[in-house]
């Protein structure tokens, strides 16, 4: 039981303090500074794949004709089977620079996009979704920096706001935690995710997908085989307001977990393949070993329970994580401050444990309905 309690606790200090310390020392012996040109402006498609959106396509439309971009953009509208008005608002507001192309039968997100890619006409490919609103320089900051051939995509970050509109601080410091790594990951091995509602990907690497595939955990991995370098700009932002209990978010994360799983056990072996091991290490140490945090947390607790005994040390471990656990449960309910995002922290690695056991009982997600705002 010993050995299980160190063995626990250095893995989860390695994962959460260890790692981004080992990635911020080799950033700055060895990492490069991302290269961008601000006048280069190539031909871009923003590929927006849709299921039911009337509420908020309109909006988004119109936040896309207000990008600081020259003419060279599209907007390609990929209707995954609506069946509510978002069709029609489409149709409404299309030109030349705003396309709607419908998907008859719905097949999910991932196919749209597909579909969206095949018949893009950009050099470069934006991905969002339709409740994200970019910045007026949010485009032209992404694809500024594909003036470097070596760059194969580039992310952006999204901002959280509560229903009024404003910045939502739950999990702000830990989202800033999680910015700083992904920053050190882009100036060495390449970032392991990219944030779904705004990133970029050079039109040429893009590869069909399978439906159950999600792309913004994939396009990086596939990026960085192919011998291109995955990036991020924090600066390039978008904002999307956040609704629905805790509930909703768990069930949200947990079909997201059960697709990451999916892409990292059938994409590892192509990253060692391609040799790509300090790209493999990254992903290891930033997702997988963070996945694993609920067994290994349970691990530590069984075995500080039986270690009890042994001396103060264990005695004062194991106090901390039942407080741990009580403030936790106590922020359950609450919406905003510390308490709610331990609460966080546990739902968010539980969806993964959960999604992992989905995956192995072979439920896959191909189509799910958007998160309503």
């Amino acid at each position: 039981m010993t050995f299980l309690f160190w063995f626990s606790l250095l893995t989860l200090l390695y994962a959460f303090i260890g790692y981004p310390v080992i990635v911020r020392l080799a950033a700055a012996l060895w990492g490069r500074k991302a290269q961008r040109d601000k006048n280069y402006t190539p031909t871009v498609s923003v590929l927006l794949s849709v299921y039911n959106e009337e509420q908020v396509i309109r909006l988004k439309i119109e936040n896309f004709l207000q990008l600081d971009y020259p003419d060279c953009i599209e907007l390609l509208v990929i209707s995954d089977g609506c069946s509510d008005q978002t069709e029609e608002i489409v149709r409404s507001l299309a030109s030349n620079r705003v396309r709607l192309l419908v998907q008859e039968e719905r097949g999910g997100k991932t196919l749209a996009l597909n579909r969206g890619a095949l018949e893009a006409q950009g050099e470069i490919l934006v991905f969002t979704d339709a409740n994200s609103m970019f910045e007026p320089d949010a485009v032209r900051r992404l694809v500024s920096h594909f003036s470097s051939r070596e760059v194969g995509l580039v992310s952006g970050r999204s901002q959280y706001l509560d229903g009024s509109g404003r910045a939502e601080n739950t999990g702000g410091a830990y989202r800033r935690y999680e910015d700083f790594i992904k920053e050190m990951e882009s100036a060495t091995v390449s970032i392991v995710g990219a944030d779904g509602a705004i990133y970029a990907l050079r039109r040429e690497l893009y590869e069909p997908l399978p439906p159950e595939y999600i792309n913004d955990l994939l396009h990086p991995m596939q990026v960085v085989r192919r011998g291109f370098r995955a990036i991020q700009d924090l600066e390039a932002r978008c904002s999307e307001i956040l609704d629905g209990g805790a509930g909703c978010e768990l069930r949200r994360q947990t079909r997201i977990m059960a697709q990451s799983w999916l892409i990292v056990l059938t994409q590892v072996g192509g990253i060692l393949a391609a040799g790509r091991t300090g790209y493999f290490w990254a992903l290891m140490s930033h997702k997988v070993l963070r996945w694993l945090t609920l067994p290994f947390m349970g691990a530590l607790f069984v075995s500080n329970v039986v270690l009890w005994n042994v001396g103060w040390g264990y005695q004062a471990a194991l106090l901390l994580q039942l407080s741990f656990y009580a403030f936790a449960l106590a922020g359950w309910r609450r919406d905003t401050g510390l308490l709610r995002v331990l609460s966080m922290f546990i739902m968010l690695h539980l969806a993964a444990l959960v999604g992992l056991v989905r995956l192995a009982a072979g439920q896959a997600y191909a189509t799910w309905d958007p998160r309503r705002n």
